[in-house]
């Protein structure tokens, strides 16, 4: 029968598209060499280049040029200041192996890491490639996927995996996409500030810039929303062509998180915030996976001071409605206060007292037979503009 506990489990298909946690801490696992002050297998926490510049992470070729470019994107957008767990691994390891790694890291922060940043970067480079990146990728997402479920329904941890397409081909045909998958706690990145052939001879992503990007984000902002300016970087590629010059509106097709550019506006910009699972999944998006995760932990939190409560019920064992009521009004409250009021969900300014919070709590159960208080908790997402649609014409009026 197992301990007494909390139990909430996510709802899916509500949207109708064809939830105080550390949102956006990051942990970035990555291929690596140990020096006198960096160990493999061991996590280190640090708040600024500069910090991981002192234990050693220096941008040399054949050491950690690729974990200390993929820091300093990230501290170029999120700021000094931001906490930053770094986790690294041997660099004959694959590319699943530093997916496994990642259990090691997420359970040593005790709930405090809610991305994982994957920077892939063996001692020899794959060349191996299926449907246009590297072969058994579909797995390593689903291996991915499996991890994070496990430490959102195990641990109330919820977390989203960063993944590069590494070894992406450059041809846009060749990718398979996502339509059929339900990956919905893993983005993958296209795109990098380096060049394929250049020194480096980049075969990831700049997927820094995401994970900086996303840290300084609250959890219902897009991390493609042009208010917040362009990106930090000068230049992104994929593979050799600049991002200007290549068809991104079939990778955005696709499902992949890449760049783009606006017109009138300076600078590189993330397209949207995709995750890799269909378009019909309600956590299609990012900004809706991360607003319901905090929901939800903020749900446990609230749930769990009910515990072994002394429920009173009816003549038929049923929960009275005052209790019920109170229940309800503490999870409103609660979600209410840690997000609505910070503008994380959307509150029906028409409506009265509209929080964008709902709970309801099962008054038919018999809670005196199966100690059960079950209930459902809705929360209503922003809308995001994605088309804009407009005529423009002459007012002879004028």
């Amino acid at each position: 029968m197992g301990k007494p506990s909390v139990d909430i489990a996510f709802e899916n298909g509500n949207i109708g598209t064809v939830a105080t946690s550390p949102d956006g801490i990051c942990v970035i696992v990555s291929s690596a060499v140990a020096n006198g002050g960096f160990l493999l297998d061991k996590h280190f926490i640090v708040y600024s280049l500069k910090e991981a510049e002192t234990l050693g992470i220096i941008p040399s070729i054949a050491g950690n040029y690729e974990l200390h470019k993929t820091i300093k994107e990230f501290y170029a957008e999120a700021g000094d200041g931001t906490e930053l767990w770094i986790y690294g691994v041997a660099k004959t390891k694959t590319l699943d192996e530093l997916i496994t790694a990642s259990e090691i890291v997420l359970t040593a922060s005790n709930r405090r890491i809610r991305f994982v940043t994957v920077k892939y970067a063996p001692s020899v480079a794959e060349v191996v490639v299926t449907a246009g990146i590297r072969t058994g990728f579909p797995a390593t997402l689903a291996a991915a996927q499996v991890i994070a479920d496990k430490f959102t329904t195990e641990k109330t941890q919820p977390v989203v995996f960063i993944i590069e397409a590494y070894n992406y081909t450059g041809i846009v045909a060749d990718l398979v996409g996502f339509s059929a998958s339900a990956n919905n706690r893993v983005a993958v990145l296209i795109g990098d500030t380096e060049t394929r052939t250049g020194a480096t001879a980049s075969k990831g992503a700049a997927v820094g810039v995401l994970a900086g990007r996303i840290a300084s984000n609250q959890v219902h902002v897009n991390v493609g929303r042009v208010k917040d300016g362009a990106l930090k970087p000068d230049s992104f590629y994929i593979l050799d062509k600049p991002v200007e010059q290549v068809n991104i509106d079939a990778i955005y097709d696709k499902g992949f998180i890449t760049l783009t550019t606006h017109t009138g506006k300076s600078g590189y910009f993330f397209v949207d915030d995709m995750l890799a699972c269909g378009v019909d999944d309600d956590y299609h998006f990012l900004t809706r996976r991360r607003v319901i995760d905090k929901a939800y932990v903020l749900a446990n939190q609230a749930l769990t001071d009910f515990i072994l409560d002394t429920v009173p019920i009816t003549n038929e064992g049923k929960i009275q409605a005052p209790y019920a009521k109170a229940l309800e009004a503490e999870i409103i409250r609660v979600i209410a206060k840690e997000m609505t009021s910070k503008g994380e969900l959307s509150a029906d300014t028409t409506v009265a007292n509209d929080t964008g919070v709902q709970c309801i709590i099962d008054t038919t159960n018999n809670i005196a037979q199966d100690s059960k208080i079950k209930g459902k908790i809705k929360v209503r997402p922003h809308g995001y503009g994605r088309f804009l649609e407009f005529t423009i014409g002459f007012n002879t009026g004028l």
